[in-house]
């Protein structure tokens, strides 16, 4: 029985860590999904960038690692770069999506 419950307990604990990951996406849909997004609908359907590169505000990037994949190769971009820009709303915008 301390088997079963150490199997159980090992079990619970990886579907906790794996459900507080971020879903991996190709590149097509993550990019089409974040497109003209604001930096409040980003966070929400991506989560939390990596880091977060704000040096030139006209051009802020939020860095993923691992989030995204390219269709033909199956290989997975070790990066992902969301860059916004200040829309006429005054709120960040995406403008681009750069799988590195």
């Amino acid at each position: 029985m301390k088997t079963s419950y150490a199997a159980l307990v090992a079990g619970m604990a990886a579907a906790l860590i794996l459900g507080a990951c971020s879903p991996m996406e190709n590149r097509d849909d993550f990019a089409m999904a974040l497109k003209n997004k604001t930096d409040t609908e980003v966070l929400k359907y991506a989560g939390k960038p990596t880091t977060i590169d704000n040096t030139n505000p006209e051009r802020v990037a939020w860095v993923y690692k691992s989030r995204t994949f390219d269709v033909e190769t199956r290989k997975t971009d070790p990066e992902t770069d969301v860059i916004f820009s200040s829309g006429s709303d005054g709120k960040l915008h995406v403008v681009d999506v750069v799988f590195k």
